[in-house]
């Protein structure tokens, strides 16, 4: 739980000090466009086995954090946040946010995991 401490201060202390907003205004806040997949990224992050230990053995933790420190940085981008692509008909395959904004009528969404 420590280490979930530190990422939710790290990323309160990195939106506090790059993000606009205006107190009291939600709808105001933004962040550059360098950080604007971060706070998803560690949404996923926290919530992956890597970090979750809950309901699951010392063997069973230690292994996925082994194949995490194992795999290179783009497997291991993959095992934390999943690559949604968005095939459509009228043009190539898209990357897309894991996101209910993605969800659309006339695409295919294909998770990569």
């Amino acid at each position: 739980t420590d280490i979930l401490r530190w990422l939710d201060r790290s990323l309160i202390r990195l939106c506090s000090r790059f993000a606009e907003y205006r107190q009291g205004d939600p709808s105001s806040f933004r962040l550059p466009m360098e950080f604007t997949i971060f706070p998803q990224f560690l949404f996923h992050l926290r919530r992956s086995p890597f970090l979750q230990v809950f309901n699951s053995s010392p063997d069973e933790a230690a292994y996925h954090r082994m194949i995490l420190t194992r795999n290179n940085v783009n497997n291991s981008l993959v095992m934390i946040q999943p690559a949604l692509l968005s095939y459509s008909f009228t043009g190539p395959p898209t990357p897309v946010l894991l996101d209910i904004t993605s969800v659309k009528p006339d695409t295919i969404l294909l998770l990569d995991t």
